[in-house]
């Protein structure tokens, strides 16, 4: 589940012009909006890694007993279950949001940076909580969850952190820029 990365270096590369996929002095501001695209990938990968967790914790607390009774009986498990798919189902319905509106276009800004945010923390949190209800078997291998929540993490860094699409949120909402002075 984890993406691979490495150092690339270029020296001395020339690109021939018909190669160019951008205009000199644009390429910037075409990147940055070709982030959007990969901001809603990275949330569509968070949000199934939350789902993951989620799925994985479900069979787990249903089947694994402690005290004569099923996991699943016991509120402190159902609570925590509780909110793990409000935070899966909320940060669905963002994301698919997002996609719906950007249509065969591209996604709106705003639009994937809630996404983006709601999805990475869904992931982060999803997947401690069933670390959580795994007990010491969710720092296991055999279940998969220590992975899922070092993934999480991964991906919550990749394209912009949960905190910098909250000011990416704020400076879409106030049609703002905090890149700059003045």
């Amino acid at each position: 589940m984890a993406s691979p990365s490495c150092d690339i270096y270029f020296e001395d590369v020339l690109v021939p012009a018909e190669n160019l996929l951008v205009e000199p002095g644009d390429g910037f501001r075409k990147l940055f909006t070709a982030f959007s695209w990969e901001r809603l990938g990275n949330a569509t990968v968070s949000l199934s890694i939350a789902q993951a967790a989620l799925d994985r914790t479900i069979d787990y607390v249903t089947t694994r007993e402690q005290f004569g009774k099923p996991l699943i009986e016991f509120q402190a498990v159902q609570t925590d279950l509780a909110d793990m798919v409000v935070q899966v189902e909320a940060a669905r319905l963002l994301v698919y949001r997002a996609a719906r509106e950007a249509g065969t276009g591209l996604p709106d800004s705003l639009q994937v940076s809630m996404a983006k945010r709601a999805a990475n923390e869904a992931g982060k949190r999803v997947s401690e909580l069933a670390i959580q209800l795994h007990g010491g078997n969710g720092f296991s291998e055999e279940y998969g969850i220590e992975r899922l929540h070092r993934d999480a993490h991964g991906w919550a860094i990749a394209g912009g952190t949960p905190t910098m699409q909250r000011v990416r949120i704020v400076s879409e909402l106030l049609g703002r820029r905090f890149d700059q002075r003045g």
